[in-house]
């Protein structure tokens, strides 16, 4: 087998296993049971007043949008069960009234599944909201009678959609679990930092969990009023601790034995401290051991074998862990008071949220945006694949483009995992509730229940995987259809070969007109050189010119290089299970360059526990130095992007004439400074050394 053939089966084969792989994830039960429940008002309901031919619609909006309610996601309110209500109705609408012109249908089917695609800017639970709307126009547009009977069909989709959106209203989320889970992850993720610190003192974090935490704490002033205690105030106190554990665990120098051993004891008394943290945030009540643990590092820390540079920090760390400890221990004191509203990151109102989404979807309507080639892409097969069936005169044709529109993802991975688990899910799907149907013979009502119930079941397993997803959604599918006594034979038979024929047109659209994340690497590179080169003069900055706004700009730095940190590594991941290799870094030069990035953004992270007070006067040489690595970072990541040769700074003259200054910078911020510096020289020299290589 050749080397292109040999990588397209690696592929191939990893995906399908991770396609019909099953999870053991379950959605909040209050979540599934509000969104079956919304299925079973809107299908009972129907069936009752309008009879089985017609209730068939309402059950799918209201099925469709029920799925919004329990996607992935932090206290989710009706607004995206609103939008995709509207969704619905007028992506109907549209269907009947083009439907008696079938060109005309194939052009907005196209045109609307593009800008459905578009919304994976947005985010996951957007784009997935955006792709239910293709499905109605593929499978309800049929010839209207007349205007009249265009709105009756797009009423009758949005009723049903509207029930699940007054369920979320008049029911809304009231668990914080998904809150408790994200900051405990969090809190046990710096526990594990701490740890292995204490073995390797160059160990790496991965901040995926902190900006997990961070999305979670994005709330809205009612909601932050009712927050639980014990879950306001220590994301914050997070990051300042993994700072100084990196200050502890790195000292700018060697360390005599007898020290390094007294280090490591207070890095593991840490990580207790933080378990214990983690496991009382995640049951809402506290453990005792933590008393306990922060009394052994007060001792550790008052140890004379400690340098100083070492009980500076562990002096800062046991205060951070106190203040952990004294936030836990107000649980359950009180619900809305100041403690509540500490570290809130309040989340933007409709307009705001509105103009965003606008401004993001226009960012990535550029030519070299990999959304946009996902989008055209889509537009394309969708259109291809129901202009087929349409040609062809097949009954069910919409079926082909139906899996087109739930299995195309914009990554190569997803997309491939999906096709293959969304045929095998069709097949258990269809021969299951077939025999069902066959053994049974359902009436009407019997039908609508078992749809509900196999609804209400994808709601409470959605997390398992698609597998499981794609099974009982078909299942819901066949008995739907079995309440207006269609003959299912022939239906299966088309269902499963159009799926089938569905799921070959995406991968050979893949094949045909590839979108890899492999060639977005060198650009995700340079994004994250360039966010952490801003962060780190923003770092030097805020010892350099001591005062809030310096350390405002510091933090929005670090979150920027954070997400361009989390941007690469999602790239990485795909890219991983790709067929290519040959465009891009190589992985083991990704590897190295991302390592000595984290090293240079742990770097800054030590620089910034410096705290100086504001008053004290600014430092130009120190402010000089910060731009003349920003500038430096800055070309560095346009060359990486460019495919350039990178050219080294002379960063060491720059410091030099910073320590000449003698402005009164405390040593210890020079000697953090130096070895910043240090890795900024570092990561060029391994830039050049790669492109070199290549």
């Amino acid at each position: 087998m050749s080397g292109l053939g040999a990588a397209w089966y690696r592929s191939i084969k990893t995906a399908s296993r991770s396609g019909m792989r099953v999870e053991r994830a379950f959605n909040d039960p209050s979540a599934a049971l509000r969104s079956g429940l919304g299925v079973a008002i809107a299908l009972f309901g129907a069936l009752a007043w309008l009879g089985p031919a017609h209730a068939v619609l309402p059950a799918l909006g209201a099925q469709l949008t029920g799925m919004t309610s329990v996607l992935p996601g932090y206290r989710r309110g009706p607004g995206l069960a609103t939008v995709t209500a509207l969704g619905l109705f007028a992506s109907a609408f549209a269907g009947n009234a083009v439907a008696p012109w079938p060109v005309l249908f194939v052009l907005v089917l196209a045109v609307w599944a593009f800008g459905a695609a578009m919304f994976w800017a947005l985010g996951a639970a957007p784009g997935i909201a955006a792709s239910m709307t293709v499905p109605v126009m593929l499978t309800i547009a049929r010839p209207p009678r007349d205007f009249g009977d265009a709105v009756q069909f797009a009423l009758l989709i949005g009723g049903g959609a509207a029930v699940q959106v007054v369920l979320v209203v008049v029911w809304p989320d009231r668990s914080w679990n998904a809150q408790r889970g994200a900051l405990a992850d969090a809190c046990a993720s710096v526990a594990d930092y701490a740890r292995r610190l204490s073995r390797d003192p160059d160990a790496v974090f991965d901040p995926n969990a902190l900006a997990q935490a961070r999305a979670a704490a994005t709330l809205t002033p009612r909601q932050a009023r009712r927050r639980p205690s014990e879950l306001s105030g220590i994301r914050v106190l997070m990051d300042e601790v993994r700072a100084v554990l990196a200050a502890l665990a790195r000292p700018g120098g060697r360390r005599p034995e007898g020290e390094q051993t007294q280090v490591r004891d207070l890095l593991d008394a840490a990580a207790g401290v933080l378990d214990t943290a983690a496991a009382s945030i995640r049951t809402g009540s506290v453990a005792p051991p933590s008393t306990a643990l922060l009394t052994a590092m007060e001792r550790a820390a008052r140890d004379s074998t400690v340098g100083e540079a070492a009980r500076d920090a562990a002096e800062k760390l046991i205060d951070l862990l106190t203040q952990i400890d004294a936030v836990l221990r107000q649980t359950g004191e009180g619900g809305e008071g100041e403690p509540n509203r500490r570290g809130i990151l309040t989340r933007p109102d409709i307009r705001q949220r509105l103009a965003e989404a606008g401004r993001t979807i226009r960012h990535e309507l550029r030519r070299d945006s990999p959304i946009r080639r996902h989008a055209l892409r889509v537009a394309v097969v969708v259109a291809v694949a129901d202009g087929v069936g349409k040609l062809l005169n097949v009954q069910h044709g919409y079926w082909a483009a139906l899996t087109v529109m739930m299995v195309m993802r914009p990554d190569f991975s997803q997309t491939f995992s999906r096709g293959v688990a969304r045929f095998a899910g069709t097949l258990v799907g269809v021969a299951l509730a077939s025999a069902v149907v066959e053994l049974s013979h359902p009436g009407p009502w019997v039908a609508a229940l078992l749809a509900v119930a196999c609804t209400s079941a994808l709601y409470l397993v959605m997390q398992s995987g698609y597998l499981v997803a794609s099974t009982l959604i078909t299942a819901y599918i066949v008995f739907l259809l079995s309440m207006d006594g269609l003959a299912l034979a022939s239906t299966v038979r088309e269902r499963v070969a159009l799926t089938l024929f569905g799921g070959l047109i995406v991968f050979a659209s893949y094949a045909l007109w590839p979108s890899w994340q492999t060639v977005t690497l060198a650009g995700r590179l340079a994004d994250l050189i360039e966010t952490t080169g801003v962060y780190a003069a923003g770092a030097i900055e805020a010892v350099a010119v001591p005062g809030r706004g310096s350390r405002r700009r510091a933090r929005e730095a670090l979150l920027n290089s954070r997400d361009a940190y989390l941007a690469l590594e999602s790239a990485a991941i795909a890219a991983a299970q790709e067929p290519v290799r040959d465009r891009g870094p190589s992985r083991e030069g990704l590897t190295r360059a991302h390592r000595a990035l984290a090293r240079l953004f742990e770097a800054a992270v030590v620089l910034q526990t410096h705290r100086p007070a504001d008053d004290e006067p600014p430092r130009p040489a120190g402010t000089a130095f910060a731009h003349t690595l920003r500038d430096a970072l800055v070309a560095t990541a346009s060359q990486v992007r460019h495919g350039q040769t990178v050219d080294a700074t002379d960063l060491d003259s720059a410091l030099q004439k910073w320590r000449a200054a003698a402005d009164g910078t405390p040593s210890p911020i020079l000697r953090d400074v130096t070895r910043l510096a240090a890795e900024a020289n570092h990561l060029q020299e391994l830039l050049i050394t790669l492109d070199t290589a290549r």
